[in-house]
């Protein structure tokens, strides 16, 4: 999910606006991501409601962090609550994996 904010560089939201991501399985987990201004780090959530989370399970992430589905695909499998404008913008996530 270090790749997430890259992935979520273009996306213009309002300074505060966070974007949740939750992977299941062993690897899963929870990542947030709030916009502060021009970029989109990787932080605590404040605990407030995100505008966006997405739900993946582990093998749809895995494909789409290697770019194994097209975003579009991993979108149809995703779980989304909140603005799809941002959840478009988290499937289309790839990332290096070592």
């Amino acid at each position: 999910m270090r790749a997430l904010p890259h992935t979520l560089r273009k996306a213009a939201a309002p300074v505060g606006t966070q974007v949740r991501v939750r992977i299941d399985g062993p690897a899963g987990g929870t990542w947030t991501v709030t916009a502060p201004g021009s970029r989109w780090p990787l932080a605590e959530p404040d605990g407030g409601r995100p505008a966006a989370a997405g739900h993946l399970d582990a093998e749809t992430a895995w494909r789409r962090c290697t770019r194994g589905i097209q975003p579009a695909t991993a979108l149809t499998r995703a779980r989304i609550d909140g603005g799809h404008d941002l959840a478009e913008a988290v499937c289309q996530i790839a990332s290096i994996v070592y």
